[in-house]
């Protein structure tokens, strides 16, 4: 195994266990992964050769970016913070109105399934209360015509 001196790299470590590559490559890998490599060697290559063509107008433009810059960002911090809390309390203002609503709901529910139960066994009473006035009815012309016939009965009744 070789080490790393060998290698050609030299790692110091810090007190705190790691190392000043694992420090760097972090920042460079999130940069990496927002701007490619080869479009920020460009980017620094035009400003290089801006800085060194016109000095004057490149310290210009750099100082209204580097004083521009913290305004334009603490702006940006505040419309997102703002943007956050206005969903934050949009979402807790109809959080509490629906529990104030379910608040209503649920008595009006037992009330409703009261009423349903009760006319229900009311149907159920009354099917059955006239199912046994029906059958005692039939029992009773059954036992006045042994026959069975109601026209039998009509005419009796008549003569």
């Amino acid at each position: 195994m070789a080490s790393s001196q060998e290698s050609g790299t030299i790692h110091h470590q810090q007190s705190n266990g790691f190392h000043h590559a694992q420090e760097i490559t972090l920042p460079q890998r999130l940069l990496d992964s927002l701007v490619a490599p080869s479009s920020r060697r460009r980017a620094y290559d035009y400003a290089s050769s801006v800085a060194s063509s016109r000095p004057i107008l490149f310290s210009l433009v750099a100082s209204q970016l580097l004083f521009s810059f913290p305004p334009i960002l603490l702006f940006v911090v505040f419309t997102a913070a703002t943007t956050a809390f206005a969903l934050g309390a949009a979402v807790l203002f109809v959080l509490f109105w629906l529990a104030f609503a379910l608040l209503l709901l649920l008595p009006a529910l037992i009330v409703a399934s009261s009423l349903a139960l009760l006319v229900w066994a009311w149907a159920l009473c009354s099917f059955f209360a006239a199912r046994w006035i029906w059958s005692s009815a039939n029992a009773v012309v059954a036992a006045r015509n042994p026959d069975g016939s109601r026209a039998n009965a009509k005419a009796a009744a008549v003569n």
